[in-house]
């Protein structure tokens, strides 16, 4: 099961980052892709959606940059993914429009039914908010470089 691409694992991982500003700071996508090691072409196409979603705004010339559009606490993961990658789809039973021809002899439909509510009610309710404060850090990630340099990453 793949819940979330490198891309929406990087923009928790940029929305972390701004959380951690104070105010109405802001800060450059290409500072923050130097702090985070990451592709600043990336980091600004995934931004780019961001602020497609309302997430973020950005603000343009002198000490411009991009900041969250509303409280870290009313960004939810789920949010975060479906604007980076689209809808998401824990299980292919449980997000086909096509009827399944196994649906009456499938001992394992409630078991997924209830995992993917299980999912989705986690990254409902978990916001940007919350993943900062539980870091301990009160700041940016400090393992982003490791944990995500080469591979894709899943969330649960």
């Amino acid at each position: 099961m793949k819940i979330t691409s490198r891309a929406s694992d990087y923009a928790l991982l940029l929305l972390i980052h701004l959380a951690a500003l104070k105010g109405e700071e802001t800060s450059s996508i290409k500072k923050i892709s130097q702090s985070l090691n990451l592709s600043l072409r990336f980091l600004a196409n995934i931004a780019n959606k961001l602020g497609i979603a309302r997430i973020i705004i950005s603000h343009r010339g002198v000490g411009g940059g991009i900041r969250l559009a509303r409280s870290a606490f009313e960004i939810s993961i789920k949010e975060v993914i479906e604007a980076v990658d689209g809808p998401i789809q824990t299980m292919f039973c449980q997000n086909t429009h096509e009827a399944c021809n196994h649906e009456m002899l499938c001992q394992m439909k409630h078991f997924w039914d209830n995992v993917q509510g299980t999912v989705m009610d986690k990254l409902t309710y978990t916001t940007i908010g919350n993943l900062l404060s539980s870091s301990g850090s009160g700041g940016e990630c400090k393992t982003a470089t490791n944990a995500f340099s080469n591979q894709e990453a899943t969330l649960v």
